[in-house]
């Protein structure tokens, strides 16, 4: 694994813009720092962590291509900001031999949830939104979340996403919706 590990990075390394690449890193950290508390392995959470934006910086016209031949054309209904988690899933499972089911969901995931999050995928998708690059103030609020509650770290920064896509007048992916009633029924 740390040789994998240390393959994805000089790769990312070389490939990534210095600010997508240090984001990286701090999500894997995060995830990294994350991981025990959920019950999830360190090295799964990490290796999620390295790869949810090995596409992010691809254009449009490639992360299409990828998604229509392996016919998940349903992502090209909405936004192409969130093309690239199915996109780095598939990447995964090519480039790397990643075959660890649940580290592929959490890579395709992490853009919008879905219903039935694992312990991994509440992991990757909290360690993206509160990762230490992240300024925003939601981000501070999340952190502070997550310190003692993941899931509620998860609730709050998902309810914030859903407002501000529904304020710019964006479509929502249906799994971003299911991810929002399955953790809005579990709200104590």
């Amino acid at each position: 694994m740390e040789a994998l590990l240390a393959t994805i990075e000089a790769e990312l390394r070389a490939e990534l813009s210095p600010k997508r690449y240090r984001h990286v890193l701090g999500v894997a950290e995060t995830a990294r720092n994350l991981a025990p508390r959920a019950g999830v392995p360190e090295d799964e959470a990490v290796l999620a962590a390295l790869l949810h934006d090995r596409c992010r910086e691809w254009p449009a016209a490639e992360l299409e291509a990828i998604l229509r031949r392996y016919r998940d054309v349903v992502w090209l209904d909405y936004a192409p900001v969130i093309w690239h988690g199915p996109v780095a899933s598939y990447v995964a499972r090519e480039r790397y031999g990643i075959e660890n089911v649940r580290v592929l969901e959490a890579i395709y995931y992490h853009t919008t949830g879905r219903g039935a999050m694992s312990s991994l995928d509440l992991v990757l998708w909290v360690a993206d939104y509160i990762e230490p690059g992240r300024t925003f103030p939601e981000a501070d609020v999340a952190r502070k979340l997550a310190e003692t509650d993941l899931e509620a770290a998860f609730r709050y920064g998902l309810s914030r996403s859903l407002i501000e896509l529904i304020e710019r007048g964006e479509k929502i992916h249906p799994a971003m919706w299911q991810a929002y009633n399955a953790i809005a029924g579990r709200r104590a």
